[in-house]
């Protein structure tokens, strides 16, 4: 069990250096870099591996309940850049208003290949909208080797990640859930039971409770009437 831990504690550790490598690398190339956050795609869905913040976590779950330039990239396999959508664009409506809340003014996600193939995705958080603008190739440079050699030295499986999402004390706040249970049952015209999964489905795969991702759906909820 100690050697277990200890390979496991090894792993994080190699985790938080990639990551933190890698965000000081990005700054020196865009300043206005606030949070960056590398996703593994795996069976086809894009799990957030590590993550510099827990805001950009949270916006990773966002994009995985309801879409957005992370999962366009690693699905698509081509450089997504987003700025300000308006609140009432169909596309990436809950990420547009979650990254309005979260100050975020624009996004880039590059696709991390491995011959042909994505494995995995880097997701950039800026605040302003044209802070990625004539610096892709750079950035794409100043990933890459840190992406793959992390997702490389990632012995992960997400069983543990799934028995904490269904752990009781998740959701304690059973009202906030619901609420946003709601609001995202209402926005994609699903059933409530529906909805609830994917909201905790995202925050499976984004490492964070659901419970994070009900309180900031909720918080960057228009106000009734505008």
């Amino acid at each position: 069990m100690a050697l277990d831990w200890l390979a496991s504690y090894s792993r994080e550790r190699h985790l938080e250096t990639s990551i933190t490598r890698m965000g000081r690398r990005v700054r020196e190339i865009v300043p206005q870099c606030m949070a960056l956050s590398l996703g593994l795609l795996e069976e086809g869905l894009t799990f957030t591996l590590v993550s510099e913040t827990r805001e950009a976590a949270i916006l990773d779950a966002i994009q995985y309940v309801d879409g957005g330039p992370c999962v366009a990239a690693t699905e698509g396999g081509e450089v997504t850049q987003a700025t300000h959508l308006p609140t009432d664009e169909s596309l990436w409506h809950l990420f547009s208003q979650a990254q309005s809340v979260a100050g975020v003014a624009s996004t880039l996600s590059l696709p991390i290949l491995r011959g042909d193939r994505v494995v995995c995705g880097v997701n950039l958080y800026a605040s302003e909208s044209d802070a990625f603008d004539g610096h892709h190739d750079a950035l794409a440079d100043a990933c890459g080797a840190w992406a793959e050699g992390a997702v490389t030295n990632a012995d992960l499986t997400f069983t543990s990640r799934l028995r904490a999402a269904a752990a009781p004390s998740v959701l304690r706040d059973n009202a906030l859930f619901d609420a946003a249970t709601g609001y995202v049952a209402a926005h994609q015209d699903i059933d409530a039971e529906t909805a609830a999964t994917k909201i905790r489905d995202a925050a499976v795969r984004a490492g964070v409770t659901p419970a994070d991702v009900a309180r900031f759906l909720l918080n960057s909820k228009p106000a009734a009437g505008v």
